[in-house]
């Protein structure tokens, strides 16, 4: 896959993220003629990369120009639920597409307003129909888990929403303990713990049954991680 980046930087303002507001509160973006005239002759696969590659007013143009003029098989970084539309998975799915995979970042909607998270299940639901529309096998959704101020409540809601999205299309979850990064809002918040993101993890399944696939990374891991983004060990 040839990659190319779109834009840079990332006008949202995540508090977990290091990207935020990274480059005052606005993107680099790079025109879609640029972007078609840096793919090298004999390329099948393009990947869009950047942080906020949705956020780029032109993508549309960028999709078509690979997909419907050129034929091209598509990969993009990130997809923001809240920019999917018919017309962009679309072209996801002409060029190549077969799971659609968002990231809701919070369990619930409580969490994601803490984290300012702009992703609400309005658009969670939208994305999981469009993927149901587009012949998408599998609708993935990231998320992390043992935020600050989680409670079981809010794992409660996550599960519930997931029987729902299930309904719709073939759900999987890939979840990821929270890591505190240094320069962020969040930076100096503790690890929920080893075993607090288990017992999360399993109260989840237990809630879930067969509705949809967990697929989480490892917390002991997630520890290693967060005493290193944290610089001690």
């Amino acid at each position: 896959m040839f990659l190319v980046e779109p834009e840079r930087g990332c006008s949202r303002g995540c508090t977990y993220c290091v990207m935020r507001r990274s480059t005052n509160g606005g993107m680099r973006l790079v025109p879609p003629e640029r972007v078609i005239d840096l793919l090298p002759p004999g390329v099948t696969r393009v990947g869009l990369v950047g942080a906020a590659v949705t956020d780029h007013p032109r993508l549309p143009q960028i999709l078509r120009e690979i997909v419907d003029v050129r034929g091209l098989e598509v990969g993009i970084s990130s997809l923001r639920a809240d920019r999917l539309t018919d017309e962009l998975v679309g072209l996801l799915a002409r060029g190549g597409y077969r799971t659609l995979t968002v990231a809701s970042d919070g369990p619930s909607e409580r969490l994601r307003a803490v984290i300012e998270r702009k992703t609400y299940e309005r658009h969670l639901l939208k994305a999981a129909e469009l993927s149901k529309v587009h012949g998408m096998k599998v609708y993935k959704v990231y998320m992390m888990l043992g935020l600050p101020g989680e409670t079981d409540e809010d794992i409660d809601e996550l599960a519930r929403f997931t029987r729902e999205l299930s309904k719709i299309n073939k759900v999987a979850l890939g979840i990821a303990p929270f890591v505190a990064k240094r320069n962020t809002p969040l930076d100096g918040a503790p690890f929920a713990g080893v075993k607090l993101v288990e017992q999360r993890l399993a109260r989840l399944r237990k809630a879930l049954g067969a509705a949809a696939e967990v697929r989480p990374t490892s917390a002991r891991w997630a520890y290693v991680e967060y005493l290193l983004a944290q610089g001690g060990m």
